[in-house]
């Protein structure tokens, strides 16, 4: 009997740029915007590898799921996407939202859901005409 080879994924980054876990960082951080909506995305992926649910694979496919969003929001004229959440339905099926990665496994597939709430960035000169 021979053990299957660990599948290889392909790594993904977090759009840190202009997806947030809570409020716009950095340079977007004193920019005003208005809240478009919430969007939603998933990641899916094979787990039949034997380390299928490791911390890291969970936080790889977080990262997709996370770029997923930005292109949903985008898609709809938004900025950028805040508030990121993931989101498991527990057996009872209630839903947790946590800000951390958190995924599941029915045994063949994993997945992580993720939902944010998609804005649209004021634009500069309407800003600094509000701040006189």
């Amino acid at each position: 009997m021979s053990v299957p080879e660990r599948a290889s994924h392909p790594q993904y980054s977090f759009p840190e740029k202009w997806v947030y876990l809570e409020l716009p960082t950095g340079a977007e951080k004193r920019r005003s915007y208005k809240t478009m909506g919430w969007v939603r995305a998933k990641a899916d992926w094979p787990t039949l590898d034997q380390d299928s649910y490791s911390q890291s694979l969970c936080k790889n496919y977080f990262n997709k799921a996370a770029a997923s969003l930005l292109k949903e929001a985008k898609k709809a004229g938004a900025d950028a996407v805040i508030q990121v959440r993931s989101v498991v339905f527990t057996l009872d099926g209630k839903a947790e939202e946590h800000p951390l990665p958190e995924c599941s496994d029915d045994g063949a597939v994993g997945e992580v859901l993720v939902r944010g709430i998609a804005i649209k960035f004021k634009p500069l000169e309407e800003q600094s005409s509000t701040l006189r």
